[in-house]
Order: C-alpha cells, then sequence, then structure tokens
C-alpha cells in the first residue's frame, strides 16, 4: 500500500536476507532509509537486492572489531592514505549539498578515517543510474539534447551545457577537475549520458567531500564478481573507470570478494570473515542461477 510505514516485527524477510553480523549496522529498522519500490515497498528482502548485499559487507564490517584494520587496507588498494578510527554511516546523504542538488546524492555506504573518506556505491544485478535530463514523457519534452553543447532547457528557457549545470547544480564545477573535461568545450553525446552518469556523480561528491573537509577521498564501485552481471562486466573491461588527469582513477572497483579477501588477510576475526564469505558467494551463485537482473 502506498505510503505503508512498517513496524520493526514486519522485519522478518528483511532480517533474514541480511547477514547476521550486519543487524546491529541498522539501528532503527523502521527509520532506516531502506531502497523502495514505485509502491513505497522495502526491497531488501529480495535475494538480488543491492541495498541488502551492501549491508551484508559493509554493515558486518562497520560492527566488526577489524573494521579500522580493513579499511586501512582498502584505503591503500584504492590510493588514498590510511589511518583510523575509521567509522561508517550506511546510506549516507549529502545535508550540507555540496553539489546544490534539489535531491542530494544518497551513497550506499561513507567511510571516513583520520585522513581520508571513501564514497561508496553499491552494485549486484543492476547497472548504473541514467541521468534523467534527457528523458521525455507525453507530455513534457526532454530537458537536454543528450549532448554537452550550448542549448536551451524547453521546460525552464534557461540557456546552457548542461541542464542541470543551468539549475545551479555544480557537478560541471569538479568536473574538468575529476575527468580532465574541459566545461567550454562541445561533446556529442554528454560524456554522462548512460550510466557513466551516476559514477561521475560520485566522484564529484567525493571530491566536493575532500575539499570540504580537506581529507583524501576515493569513489568506490562495490560489487558482486559474477559474468552475468552488468557493473562486473564493466569493471572487467575498465569502463567504469574514466581517468583523472593526474592519471588516478575516477572511480575505483572492487568487488565484495575482494573485500572479503582483504578482511581475511589483515583481519582478527577469522571465522567471521570466512563465513561473510560463504553468505555473500552462496548469494550471487543463487542469484546467477534464476537470473535475476534487477535490484
Amino acid at each position: 500500500m502506498n505510503g505503508w510505514s512498517p513496524m520493526a516485527s514486519d522485519f522478518t524477510t528483511v532480517r533474514e536476507n541480511l547477514f547476521p553480523a550486519s543487524h546491529g549496522a541498522i539501528g532503527d529498522w523502521v527509520t532506516f532509509p531502506w531502497h523502495r519500490d514505485r509502491a513505497n515497498r522495502i526491497q531488501a528482502h529480495k535475494p538480488h537486492s543491492s541495498q541488502a548485499i551492501a549491508i551484508d559487507v559493509f554493515g558486518t564490517l562497520k560492527m566488526s572489531i577489524d573494521r579500522d584494520r580493513v579499511l586501512d587496507a582498502i584505503a591503500q588498494h584504492v590510493g588514498v592514505a590510511p589511518g583510523g578510527p575509521w567509522s561508517i554511516t550506511l546510506e549516507w546523504t549529502d545535508k550540507d549539498r555540496l553539489l546544490r542538488e534539489s535531491r542530494p546524492t544518497q551513497v550506499d555506504a561513507l567511510a571516513v578515517g583520520s585522513n581520508a573518506a571513501l564514497v561508496i556505491e553499491c552494485k549486484f544485478t543492476e547497472p548504473g543510474g541514467k541521468c534523467s535530463q534527457t528523458a521525455g514523457s507525453r507530455t513534457r519534452k526532454p530537458q537536454c539534447t543528450g549532448s554537452y553543447a550550448e542549448q536551451v532547457n524547453p521546460l525552464s528557457g534557461v540557456r546552457s551545457r548542461c541542464s542541470l549545470a543551468g539549475k545551479g547544480i555544480r557537478y560541471w564545477d569538479y568536473i574538468p577537475k575529476v575527468f580532465a573535461l574541459d566545461p567550454a568545450g562541445d561533446y556529442a553525446p554528454c560524456p554522462f549520458a548512460s550510466d557513466a552518469y551516476q559514477w561521475m556523480r560520485n566522484a564529484v561528491l567525493a571530491a566536493a567531500i575532500g575539499e570540504h573537509r580537506k581529507l583524501q577521498t576515493a569513489a568506490v564501485a562495490a560489487f558482486a564478481d559474477h559474468p552475468n552481471f552488468p557493473t562486473a562486466r564493466k569493471a572487467k573491461l575498465g569502463l567504469i573507470n574514466p581517468r583523472h588527469s593526474s592519471g588516478k582513477a575516477a572511480v575505483t572497483p572492487i568487488s565484495y570478494q575482494r573485500i572479503i579477501d582483504i578482511a581475511r588477510h589483515v583481519g582478527l576475526d577469522q571465522q567471521l570473515w570466512a563465513e561473510l564469505s560463504a553468505w555473500v558467494e552462496q548469494k550471487i551463485a543463487e542469484v546467477s542461477s534464476r537470473g535475476l537482473d534487477r535490484s
């Protein structure tokens, strides 16, 4: 039912779909920002829920005695400085509105240490999200042609190269530094017209957080490594890894399996990481065998 608000007792199937050691990371199960469908129904009970597998891994890491050791190792893996203590916030929202978005970017996890922050987007079976500005409807024209070139937004009448920039959103304040693109140039199609859009948002948000908090930052794409899943295929081909002008990756992909391998290598709680590894592998195998392709 639209607007339905669950009670804590209604989360039986959600709990069953989450690794037990991650449960403590949720806090208030009723007010937690669960991913929902168009009918406002929580989706984390589904085997192929990207939010659920993100909580499996990063919720467990949040609650683990090994959190600082593992995040130090991950920080080094993605090219930023280690140094705890580390905190992890699941479903973190940019309340400072650093990018001046009308609806602030919400990332699946934000890990913050004393020297660096990791902006983590988590995928399971689904690809990255696309920019809405090129989508039209029966009653409304698209607000962008799909190219980064001077144009007039038919809805607002504002002239700009990017309709989002025309609304005051600051992506192109950071894109030149992060992706080595000329903001005064024309690009057809726009470099971020497809699912590169979501990776761009996370990369520029990481840059904005670094500037605001005076930290090194990295945008990280955490994914389930299986040949049937779109993000895994793109990660293997380097297609979600555009480059900084410095040559450093704008978005660094790392699989859940690799994260758990790192935890098993540096962590003390070997039983925990062995059990999480088995849980994640079983979930990936089950989802792949069912042929599910959306979260």
